[in-house]
């Protein structure tokens, strides 16, 4: 198949099932400036496919690239959402005045010395994106501009450093019952 054969099966297969995408996407999300840059992307990462031609059917693969994309999304969500509720957690209990404990006293102690030790464990740049969001208050979008990578890379180290995070608190949590 010719470049230029190629370029219009594309166009025209986004042509056929942009709406049908976005609004998939936007059921899965709840986003539509979500779902709008992942049927983006997902056109895009079906363009760069060299051997096309190896695809039985186009639309469908779309489809599956885009909803798993999607699925990183919301996996994104769920880790991002459990950490902050972690958050709210602490600031919850350093609150409580005269209900903390000794004990409760050593156990923030503790998760705060596995949190700093969570955070050495990561790789350079993951540690920096993830101090930049939480303790320098940048954006995802203003991350990615300041480094020059993309808002998917933004997410993608986040999403690492705030995993480590969960599981260096998780044994403590289970403690703090």
């Amino acid at each position: 198949m010719s470049v230029n054969n190629e370029h219009v099966e594309i166009t025209q297969l986004y042509k056929d099932t942009s709406d049908e995408l976005r609004r998939l996407l936007v059921h899965k999300l709840g986003n539509p400036q979500e779902a709008e840059e992942i049927a983006h992307d997902a056109y895009l990462k079906l363009c760069r496919i060299e051997h096309r031609e190896d695809i039985r059917d186009l639309r469908k693969y779309l489809f599956t690239m885009s909803v798993r994309l999607a699925l990183n999304v919301l996996r994104r969500r769920n880790t991002e959402r459990k950490y902050l509720n972690y958050e709210q957690t602490c600031i919850s209990t350093e609150s409580a005045g005269d209900e903390r404990s000794a004990y409760r006293i050593l156990l923030a102690e503790l998760k705060l010395a596995a949190v700093k030790d969570a955070l050495t464990e990561l790789p350079g740049r993951t540690r920096h994106i993830f101090l930049l969001h939480r303790f320098e208050g940048l954006s995802y979008a203003d991350i990615a501009r300041t480094l020059d990578i993309s808002g998917k890379a933004v997410e993608y180290h986040m999403s690492r450093a705030l995993e480590k995070v969960m599981q260096a608190v998780n044994e403590y949590n289970v403690m703090d019952g």
